[in-house]
């Protein structure tokens, strides 16, 4: 798990700080976006990211947008979706039939999160 490279996408800096936090005691490097839009440039100007954890539902550029954009640069950047709403909405079935390597619905444990994770990086 040493040495790999996470890109932590959500607008909301309580939930962003803590996984940023969560990972960096793992050993992961970890880069923050506070918005789809500022994700969307850091992967324009580094595709080496190892995984993309991103929220859904974000003001602006979407968490689906940022996963196209994962996509774009290369294909082979696994992508956790993290959301705050049901399995039941228009947005998440989006993100789904995109096929990420998981995804969380918040609030969750950190084990259940760091989980996912690993399973993500395989």
């Amino acid at each position: 798990m040493k040495n790999q490279n996470i890109l932590v996408v959500d607008d909301e800096e309580s939930i962003r700080l803590s996984l940023q936090h969560q990972l960096a005691k793992k050993g992961f490097a970890v880069d923050t976006a506070e918005s789809g839009e500022e994700a969307i440039e850091k992967l324009d100007k580094d595709a080496s990211y190892d995984l993309v954890i991103t929220d859904l539902r974000m003001y602006g550029e979407s968490g689906v947008d940022v996963f196209k954009k994962a996509r774009e640069v290369n294909v082979n950047t696994p992508v956790l979706i993290i959301t705050g709403f049901g399995g039941d909405s228009p947005l998440f079935k989006e993100a789904m039939e995109l096929k990420p390597c998981g995804h969380a619905f918040k609030p969750f444990a950190e084990e259940e999160f760091l989980g996912k994770v690993s399973a993500c990086l395989g």
